[in-house]
């Protein structure tokens, strides 16, 4: 049992290949195929990038050759190249492995970024040897896609015991969540063939890229907003209290604690301070995920095409998310998909900041078409009383789902991101391209 445990282990981890070298077909997915071959060739070419440097791995092949060459034809005046090149591989790697560095590394992260922008990752190194560590680089190898390193941290000399910050820069290409190796510090020292890796192990991090998007100016909501008393008890932080009305005199049985002393002594007599429940105005915001499969020659042209929408659709939904967040509005996202995420969001940033999370973790939908939502949930939007959906097209199953929140009462608001004719939408429902969002162009809804 324990053999097969062990075995089992071992392959997961053979499959998932080299941490520091990423390839996407590699990464666990209930239901996806992994292939031996492609996680053999990651391991080799992690491998061959963690022992060579650039150089050297352009060199490399070529010394081989000719030594190779050398050993064949013993006559020929080219084994004197080769006796040089192994000697010169071999200084390298000598006086590489003795000054090899052991350090302690810190890398700092930050918990969310947004998309299309750039950030810095920080980093305190401190030399764990006696001897000074050289040419120090950290993390040069191979990034998640969506992410780019502009800049790699580094570090001259480090002498033993002492502590130096570095930074890195970056680019986040596209929204996504993303898992950052473990810190790896190569020094070249001395002649920049070979590397000397050390490498903080199971340090990870994970990385949010969230939608970019342009403040909405001005929206229109739909009519028929519910007002929620037991809203703010949802979004509240601890320490609200109610709202104040305003003064009145003293009763007897009122709360002591409530008199308004200035009040009084202005007055002459006992006044006390009311308060009122605060009333907030709830409205739900769907978000279609749904993309159909897609079987044709064509499909990395129309892939394109439908993610370009799938994310315009999500970076309004977070531009309609901040508007109402800013105001006095609860918001509750669903976001439909093999799952529906349920979010409920208020006024505070902490809540906004939680739904960026959600948005940048959102994954396309390709088997539940969106009008197969649930009663339930179909039920909790009605008692909300509006809904503002956003969806990647007009077809006949979405146009099911709107039916169906009307059926409920429900009023709505509805926006179609799509480059496409959709002659057969309703007048009132608002189509919106792509590129529009993508490059700003939609302040007002």
């Amino acid at each position: 049992m324990r053999f097969v445990k062990a075995y089992n282990h071992t392959r997961e981890r053979f499959l998932d290949g080299p941490e520091w070298y990423y390839i996407s077909s590699l990464e666990r997915r209930q239901g996806k195929y992994r292939s031996p071959t492609v996680a053999f060739l990651a391991w080799s070419a992690g491998i061959y990038s963690r022992v060579f440097t650039v150089p050297g791995k352009f060199i490399t092949p070529a010394a081989g050759l000719i030594i190779l060459y050398s050993v064949i034809a013993l006559d020929s005046p080219v084994r004197i190249l080769a006796i040089f090149l192994f000697a010169v591989f071999f200084i390298d790697f000598l006086a590489g492995l003795l000054f090899r560095p052991k350090l302690h590394i810190s890398r700092k992260v930050p918990a969310r970024v947004r998309a299309n922008s750039r950030f810095k990752i920080k980093y305190e190194l401190q030399n764990k040897r006696n001897l000074t560590a050289w040419d120090i680089e950290l993390d040069n190898y191979k990034a998640p896609h969506g992410i780019r390193w502009l800049t790699h941290a580094a570090a001259g000399a480090l002498p033993k015991g002492e502590k130096v910050f570095a930074e890195a820069e970056l680019e986040a290409l596209r929204r996504g969540k993303y898992i950052i190796h473990s810190p790896i510090a190569d020094s070249k020292f001395p002649i920049w063939l070979f590397k000397q890796s050390c490498r903080q192990r199971h340090s990870t991090d994970r990385l949010l890229v969230y939608p970019a998007f342009t403040s909405l100016t001005s929206l229109e909501l739909p009519v028929g907003l519910k007002y929620q008393r037991e809203g703010t008890s949802r979004v509240s932080k601890v320490g609200e209290s109610l709202d104040f009305f305003g003064n009145r005199e003293f009763r007897e049985g009122d709360d002591p604690r409530h008199i308004d002393w200035p009040g009084s002594a202005r007055t002459g007599e006992l006044v006390v301070k009311e308060f009122q429940q605060e009333y907030m105005s709830r409205i739900a915001l769907i978000v279609d995920t749904f993309v159909p499969g897609i079987h044709s020659f064509k499909l990395t042209l129309k892939k394109v095409d439908v993610m370009r929408e799938l994310e315009s659709a999500l970076s309004l939904t977070a531009a309609l998310t901040d508007y109402l967040t800013r105001g006095e509005f609860i918001v509750d996202i669903f976001a439909a998909g093999l799952e529906v995420y349920h979010f409920k969001a208020g006024r505070h940033l902490s809540c906004f900041d939680e739904i960026l999370d959600i948005l940048a973790c959102l994954e396309p939908n390709n088997e539940h078409p969106i009008n197969r939502l649930s009663s339930s949930v179909l039920e909790e939007v009605s008692g909300i009383g509006s809904v503002m959906l956003i969806l990647l097209g007009w077809d006949k199953e979405r146009k099911e789902l709107v039916d169906r929140l009307r059926n409920y009462g429900v009023s709505i608001k509805c926006i179609v991101i799509s480059d496409k004719n959709q002659d057969s939408a309703p007048a009132d429902i608002r189509i919106i391209s792509p590129g529009d969002v993508q490059k700003g162009r939609i302040s007002k809804l």
